[in-house]
């Protein structure tokens, strides 16, 4: 009585778990393109904007001592909505910036994904993830350090008013880092059950003892 080996086969994980996250990759460049066109046409924008309060209003020479005050007034907060604009201008270019770096990263990442190659396309997508996050975090910072959320006027008010304005930022600021880390954990999760799920187990062959020929 002869004894016979049947091979035991682990199917292979379904190409779909790389193909679904190539599909979100795909759709975070796509996000990516409007990310590009905000930070390169905000400065544009800007740009228009007349620097100069006597181009929208002329200085009254001969004006009232009130009109005068009210244009010197007027043209002191020009000039400050001027400078948060060229705060706003700056952090738009990193914005650019960063959003033009993790497109091309995503665009070797889709094609990458796409066709299976899942050891390269880990490394692209844990790439993409780390730039993503540490650009975020960056963006949060800058433009709390930068423009702000609005522009430091003067009205002559007691320090109440700045004070309640650096308050509300810094709470901005900490419900922004909370919600970056938050949702990225979770995307991170999601990433990395992924690539569990599409790793090829190894298989053996299992001798069997009860079938013979």
């Amino acid at each position: 009585m002869e004894h016979i080996e049947t091979p035991y086969s682990i199917p292979e994980p379904s190409k779909w778990w790389l193909k679904s996250l190539a599909i979100f990759m795909a759709i975070m460049m796509f996000l990516m393109l409007f990310q590009i066109a905000s930070g390169v046409l905000t400065p544009i924008l800007i740009d228009q904007v007349p620097r100069d309060f006597n181009e929208l209003e002329i200085y009254p020479e001969n004006g009232t001592e009130q009109e005068i005050n009210d244009w010197e007034e007027s043209n002191k907060f020009w000039n400050e909505t001027i400078d948060y604009l060229d705060n706003f201008k700056n952090f738009s270019k990193f914005y650019a910036i960063y959003g033009i770096i993790l497109f091309f990263l995503g665009l070797m990442a889709v094609p990458t994904l796409w066709s299976g190659q899942r050891e390269l396309g880990f490394k692209l997508t844990i790439c993409w993830f780390v730039i993503y996050v540490t650009s975020q975090i960056h963006l949060v910072m800058m433009f709390y350090t930068g423009p702000g959320i609005t522009p430091e006027y003067n009205f002559g008010y007691t320090n109440t008013y700045g004070d309640t304005i650096d308050l509300m930022e810094k709470i901005w600021v900490l419900i922004s880092v909370g919600q970056i880390m938050l949702c990225n954990t979770t995307i991170l999760a999601v990433i990395l059950f992924i690539f569990s799920k599409s790793k090829s187990q190894t298989s053996y062959d299992i001798p069997s003892g009860f079938i013979k020929e």
